[in-house]
């Protein structure tokens, strides 16, 4: 006797039920990621953690190499177990790290110690996000048939909005003399999202059609990586060097070139991530409407000219003016790349997402010393700045090469904001999209 179909309530609901699951887990990867750098002055107050500056810097390493490493795993682990079981995995990090930074109230009196524990948590910070954004990204495109790059910019607005809140929250915990309550009370958060996740089905369309037809297993589909997929990986970390050549230097920039006061200067960066968090929440509403890839392939260009006249310009209202100009360019442009490179590979997102944020990481990691080492050998941070240029234009290559080279395709083409791009092996999203509408009308 065959089991009854799923009646269109029930979808409706399983579908809500993995969107809770997806976009709130964003929300605390955002809290997490950024909650050691926000507790910097707590961690090197000399009356609580006590750290030099460069102890606290030293837990920025493990975290980037825990962060690349997971990140390039992470197709590997998901094809393997599942994508569930790689979410769930970077979700236990993250509750890891926190669970270790909260404990560091007990040890402030043995700084080896609390050193210790911190490099520790450092490492959980970086494989939680190396492990949780690659799952997430691959969630989201695939909960969203059709309208794939509004469902990955939306899960980074999300990403976004925790990295944004968390000073507010260790704010509020610091005034009432209970640091340990913020990263208590954002691991508290995360256990039971954990835990929610851990009893709700979530299988990808893709794990489900492996599983049906019998078409090789997932860690066989997941291991092959093209050369355009390589070249999408790039762009990644393109991306990297150009957001964390703003993000890490920008303030030193306006205060020491440009010549504008320290709050005016910090000013500028949060009027750069602010713009960052505006663009995506336009783009996601955009997607849905209008072909955006236009915006893609000009978007490296804007921030090349940003960084080229850069130096050219004068006054707070100028200078202000290009770093939200830059944010806004940059905002939609890395989650937009995830969404278009797993559109034209939809059998890899695992491994495409995975890649390009270990790019991303490698990136912005890298940026910082690149900058650092020019100015070291006798360059002026202007300089610096416009020959950064080169990012933006190799960037820009690499985009219109991959608009233009995509290889046409016998089957049918997705539709809707991907155009031509190629329907890979199962599971193709336009063929998804059928198979959802078949079942409501079931």
């Amino acid at each position: 006797m065959e089991a009854p179909e799923a009646s269109i309530g029930q979808i409706i609901q399983a579908r809500w039920q993995r969107i809770l699951a997806v976009y709130p887990a964003s929300f605390l990867q955002g809290l997490t990621v950024t909650l050691y750098p926000a507790a910097g002055n707590l961690l090197t107050d000399p009356t609580q953690h006590g750290l030099s500056e460069a102890q606290f810097g030293s837990l920025f390493a493990p975290q980037l190499v825990a962060a690349i490493v997971a990140s390039s795993l992470a197709s590997r682990i998901a094809g393997r177990t599942s994508m569930k079981s790689l979410l769930l995995l970077g979700m236990l990090c993250n509750l890891l790290a926190l669970a270790l930074l909260a404990t560091t109230i007990l040890t402030i009196n043995n700084q080896a110690l609390t050193m210790a524990l911190l490099l520790l948590g450092a490492t959980g910070v970086g494989a939680g996000f190396g492990f949780t954004i690659p799952a997430l990204n691959t969630f989201a495109f695939d909960l969203f048939p059709g309208r794939e790059d509004s469902a990955v910019t939306a899960l980074h607005v999300f990403t976004g909005s925790g990295q944004m809140s968390v000073s507010l929250v260790l704010s509020a915990f610091v005034s009432g003399g209970i640091w340990w309550g913020a990263p208590s009370l954002i691991a508290g958060l995360v256990a039971l999202m954990l835990l929610y996740q851990w009893q709700l089905p979530m299988e990808l369309a893709s794990e489900a059609a492996t599983a049906r037809d019998g078409a090789g297993t997932p860690s066989e589909v997941s291991a092959r990586l093209p050369a355009r997929a390589w070249a999408w990986g790039a762009v990644g970390l393109l991306y990297g060097f150009m957001a964390g050549t703003f993000g890490n230097w920008a303030p030193i920039y306006l205060e020491d070139a440009a010549g504008l006061d320290v709050g005016t200067a910090a000013l500028g960066l949060t009027m750069f991530w602010g713009a960052v968090a505006l663009g995506r929440i336009i783009f996601a509403a955009l997607a849905v409407r209008v072909n955006v890839r236009i915006l893609h392939l000009f978007a490296p260009f804007v921030v090349g000219v940003i960084f080229l006249l850069l130096p050219s310009l004068s006054g707070p209202t100028a200078n202000l003016g290009a770093l939200f100009a830059a944010g806004l360019a940059l905002s939609f442009f890395f989650p937009y790349t995830i969404s278009l490179a797993s559109a034209e590979f939809p059998a890899l997102t695992a491994a495409i997402s995975g890649m390009l944020v270990a790019g991303l990481q490698l990136g912005s990691g890298l940026s910082a010393n690149i900058v650092g080492l020019g100015v070291d050998s006798g360059l002026s941070l202007p300089t610096v700045f416009q020959l950064s240029t080169g990012y933006a234009a190799i960037a820009a290559v690499l985009v219109i090469y991959l608009r233009f080279s995509r290889l046409e395709s016998s089957q049918t083409a997705m539709s809707d904001l991907h155009g031509s791009l190629p329907c890979q092996p199962l599971p193709c999203p336009q063929l998804e999209r059928k198979d959802y509408a078949t079942a409501e009308a079931a």
